[in-house]
Parts: C-alpha cells; structure tokens; sequence
C-alpha cells in the first residue's frame, strides 16, 4: 500500500518505456557474427559472476591504492606539524 500523496503544483510525468522491436533480422548474418568472435580470439560476453569478481578485484585494488595515499599524506601532515611545533617550541 502506498502512502498518501502530498498535493502539488508541479506533476512529474512517468517515465517512458522503451520498447525495440527490429524490423529485420538476419539470423545466417548473427551466425556468421558470432562464429568470427568466437574464432577471432574476442572473449565472450562475461558472466554475472565473472563481472562481480572482476569488478571486486578493481574496487579492491583502487581501494588499496586510495588508502595507500591518505596513509602517506597523514604522515606528512604529523611531519608538518611536529617541526612547525619544533621551530615554535625552540624559539
């Protein structure tokens, strides 16, 4: 059940669907196609579960490479302020 709706001035329109429908189609063309990427060395449209541990292994290695730099830039903001309070402590 949906909850009630507030009134207003402004109307959102519903989204359209869209829906293709070729005119043509040449299935010897699609085979042909197909047999070329197959033969040619083009590797096959992945699986949900290979694009999952694809993309798992990229947000990971991203991931490491961001953390790596906010490590780096921490210790060179500690070394920052360790002198500037140096110089203020020692003079």
């Amino acid at each position: 059940m949906e909850p009630p709706k507030l009134p207003t001035i402004f109307k959102q329109g519903r989204a359209r669907n869209f829906n293709y429908q070729p005119l043509y189609y040449d299935e010897e063309k699609e085979r042909s196609e197909e047999l070329k990427r197959k033969y040619a060395g083009e590797p096959d449209k992945l699986t949900r579960e290979d694009f999952r541990s694809q993309l798992k292994a990229d947000w990971k290695k991203t991931r490491s490479r961001q953390v790596g730099s906010s490590n780096m830039r921490l210790v060179l903001i500690v070394i920052g302020l360790l002198l500037v309070s140096y110089l203020i402590i020692s003079s």
